[in-house]
């Protein structure tokens, strides 16, 4: 079986992150997002995925590279943006779809399980079935009516509260039947929701598909913030949470729930957690306090420092007796110096070194 994996996009409002990382590189406790796709789409038996790539599209060729655990990967370049339809229409090119497929945005981390909607989509003879769901508010996404028969009977793009046929929202995954191809017009942008959609709507041909587990659609670093936390809550009561060869020196506070990834290293009087993500070879100076708050890869934290609810990317290095306050978001390879202080909500962007304290809410380019 195969799928489609729509990996493009520029991700604005993961900014500034986002300009030196694709957002599908982005570590959910501890694994970069686009493999929490690949594992789910493994498990439903798919052996080949073609992944829609645009924006920093060889970083991502070079972390995922041509085989993911038994799955072929493909790559299918986008040169310009194609909206949500025409990537797929351009991912037929990299390979042949001649049986029922998965397409799904890779921004996507859900806990759904693909069989049940495979045969669903099987008994109901539809065209494409979209899995679907329920939200407290739906109006950031397109949200959708069904009759009795759970056939889709209209979409309402970002409608406002009073307008929403319901709290049932697309999920951003499919199983699709090869001629929908077919109706997907080359070489230009086209949305699956708007042009699409409508035309399967009319023969009955779109089914629903509700289901309930985790879903994240991570498109903000407040949505990034909560999958992470949430999954860390989730996985909270596991034994062994964590990478191989961590080191935590006697006389280290560990607050659960924490994840650490492989190699990483707590001095002795360090103080970490509770609600503490950290990812490969991340280093903890003795008597550094670092508590709610996501470090990517290769985060060194210096003696005396605290780190409070903040997001430090791949390769920063925080020095001695420096303070990085709620909200902050640290780009990669960032050098913060000595005693300084990086106020609530600042973002400093990529490659800086930051000798001197930065004011709450502060950009520093």
């Amino acid at each position: 079986m195969k799928a489609i994996v729509l990996a493009g996009g520029y991700a604005t409002r993961l900014r500034p992150i986002t300009y030196v990382l694709p957002k599908l590189l982005f570590p959910v406790l501890g694994k970069p997002m686009i493999f929490w796709t690949l594992d789910l789409l493994k498990k439903v038996g798919v052996e080949e995925v073609v992944l829609g790539v645009n924006y920093l599209a060889d970083l991502l060729r070079n972390e995922v590279g041509s085989n993911y655990e038994g799955i072929e990967i493909k790559y299918s370049l986008e040169k310009a943006p194609l909206g949500t339809a025409g990537p797929m229409k351009l991912a037929s090119k990299a390979t042949r779809f001649d049986e029922t497929f998965f397409a799904m945005n890779g921004d996507v981390i859900a806990d759904i399980d693909l069989n049940m909607m495979l045969a669903r989509h099987a008994q109901s003879g539809a065209l494409v079935t979209d899995a679907l769901y329920e939200v407290k508010d739906p109006t950031r996404f397109g949200v959708v009516q069904l009759d009795k028969q759970g056939h889709i009977q209209r979409f309402v793009e970002k409608p406002t509260a009073k307008k929403a046929p319901s709290h049932l929202i697309n999920a951003g995954i499919y199983v699709i039947e090869p001629q929908v191809l077919d109706m997907i017009p080359a070489n230009r942008k086209v949305s699956l929701e708007r042009e699409i959609f409508p035309l399967l709507v009319k023969d009955q041909k779109l089914m629903g598909c509700p289901f309930e587990g985790d879903w994240f659609d991570i498109g903000s670093m407040a949505d990034y913030r909560e999958a992470n936390f949430s999954l860390l809550a989730k996985h909270a009561n596991e034994r062994r949470l964590g990478g191989r060869n961590m080191q935590v020196e006697r006389g280290a506070i560990v607050r659960r729930p924490v994840f650490l990834g492989e190699g990483s290293k707590v001095r002795s009087k360090a103080a970490i957690g509770p609600r503490l993500i950290g990812g490969k070879d991340v280093f903890f100076g003795e008597r550094a306090r670092v508590s709610n708050s996501i470090l990517f890869d290769n985060v060194m934290i210096g003696e005396d420092s605290i780190i409070a609810g903040s997001v430090l990317a791949s390769g920063v290095s925080i020095g001695k007796r420096a303070r990085i306050e709620a909200g902050a978001v640290v780009s990669p390879n960032v050098k913060v110096g000595d005693g300084v202080r990086i106020g609530r909500n600042a973002i400093v962007h990529p490659y800086k070194e930051i000798e001197s304290n930065i004011r709450p809410g502060s950009h520093v380019m």
